[in-house]
């Protein structure tokens, strides 16, 4: 079957929405933050990773090494893929992940990053203890509590740490794994108000730290920047669709399972093998049901 070519017109109107798109585009988006990784050179990641440690924590981190984009972390079988936009070790070889999430973060994609960070930090068949640090930094916009409607940054502070506490005496447990969130709508005169401003900002002349500005020029007004920002955006366009595609067969197996449990064909345990659903999960549409 012949390919139809496009009319001038065609091109030039998508040539100018692609233009749009890329003057738009800042560091806090998914696309804007992985292409200016893709863009950066082995020191240049390990500077990026050292910039953003330094000033999220508020303290010396680094110096890193081994620092990727998009890394692929050890998981469990069938658990779905992690890939942090940048992912290394410190000199004393403590993991390190940083990562965009902006707008909004998924309920229980903290916890589930958590452990993917605990299992690349345990050396293969040795004992628990010796387990390394890890550190998990994310860089949001998103104002709420995952799944909830409480404010996630108290009275607009810029980082928020997460902690094992004990809810009766307030006693902080040691933890291997440090969590940290930082506000991207943070503008305070400070260097995280600097950080945030620059992850906002379109321009890349009005950027602060010249690393970053010196990426975002990279994004904006290079070809390779255009050819990698146009791979990725399709990459994640084919990823989403295949997600959803996976997500309506599971709600189709649900659908099934549960009118077989209606009708009462078969044992919970024939319901999960014929539908491809968990045993667990027939027994929770089960009570579902029951309710």
């Amino acid at each position: 079957m012949p390919v139809k070519k496009r009319s001038d017109h065609e091109v030039e109107s998508f040539e100018q929405r692609l233009e749009e798109y890329r003057r738009k585009l800042t560091l806090k988006t998914d696309v804007g933050f992985r292409v200016a990784g893709r863009l950066c050179s082995g020191p240049e990641l390990e500077q990026l990773m050292n910039l953003l440690a330094d000033v999220i924590t508020g303290r010396k981190t680094g110096p890193f090494h081994d620092v990727q984009t998009q890394k692929d972390l050890i998981t469990v079988t069938g658990a779905k893929s992690v890939e942090p936009d940048l992912f290394g070790n410190d000199e004393e070889d403590g993991i390190w992940c940083a990562e965009v999430q902006n707008e909004s973060i998924e309920a229980g994609r903290i916890e589930v990053e958590r452990a993917h960070l605990v299992l690349n930090g345990l050396p293969g068949g040795k004992p628990y203890s010796c387990l390394k640090k890890s550190h998990m930094i994310w860089m949001t916009d998103a104002i709420h509590i995952p799944g909830t409607g409480r404010p996630l940054f108290p009275d607009g502070q810029p980082v928020v740490r997460l902690e094992t506490v004990d809810s009766a005496t307030g006693r902080r447990f040691p933890d291997r794994t440090e969590v940290i969130l930082f506000n991207l709508r943070y503008k305070g005169n400070s260097k995280r108000g600097d950080l945030a401003h620059d992850f906002r900002e379109t321009d890349p002349k009005k950027m602060k730290n010249p690393l970053l500005r010196e990426l975002m020029q990279r994004v904006k007004y290079t070809e390779k920047g255009e050819m990698e920002m146009c791979e990725l955006t399709r990459q994640i366009f084919q990823d989403g669709k295949t997600e959803g595609l996976q997500e309506g067969e599971i709600r189709s197996s649900r659908k099934t399972a549960e009118q077989l449990l209606q009708m009462g064909i078969g044992s919970l345990q024939q319901i999960a093998k014929a539908t491809r659903l968990s045993l667990s999960e027939v027994q929770k549409l089960q009570a579902k049901l029951n309710t």
